[in-house]
């Protein structure tokens, strides 16, 4: 399969030329920029929930699978060993994030999920991570959110780009 630079999948490094390079430079610093300030807002979501940045991956993972995940799943997904993903998991099983059961067909195996308080969460982190981007789109002049919103518009038609917005709940 070749891979190429309009693969939205692509995880072999695709070959740009100079202005590519240069605009890949400029989304660096857009996002670069976004990240050191919009994060006061995340940090101090994450402070009160006190969470590690794995398990705070693994309650994404969670909340993005179509089904419950095994604990072997829930590791490789956060890029952990099997008894850190237990420890994790049992953390958050602990303070009602998640849940975890036996699987339905094999008793061996466990599935974990999130719990309605574990969703919660989430839903904190990212509507904190979109106050900060709110602030940062505030700062812009007319001109700028114009142009904005027309590149954004034509970005929005691919759809692993549009699955990201966040719910209508957030964007008020």
């Amino acid at each position: 399969m070749q891979v190429t630079a309009s693969d939205p999948q692509a995880t072999v490094p695709v070959e740009c030329g100079a202005e590519d390079k240069a605009l890949a430079a400029e989304l660096y610093a857009l996002i670069t920029h976004l990240h050191k300030n919009c994060n006061p807002d995340l940090l101090e979501a994450v402070g009160t929930l006190e969470l590690s940045l794995s398990q705070i991956k693994l309650l994404h993972h969670l909340d993005q699978a179509a089904a419950a995940l095994t604990l072997k799943q829930g590791a490789e997904a956060v890029h952990v060993s099997l008894p850190a993903a237990s420890r994790l998991v049992e953390d958050l099983v602990n303070r009602g994030l998640i849940e975890r059961n036996e699987d339905v067909t094999d008793r061996r195996m466990k599935r974990i999920a999130l719990t309605d308080r574990g969703r919660d969460a989430i839903a904190r982190l990212n509507a904190a991570r979109l106050t900060g981007v709110e602030n940062f789109v505030a700062t812009l002049g007319a001109s700028e959110r114009r142009s904005l919103a027309q590149l954004l518009s034509k970005l929005m038609a691919r759809e692993e780009i549009a699955a990201a917005l966040p719910p209508s709940e957030f964007s008020s």
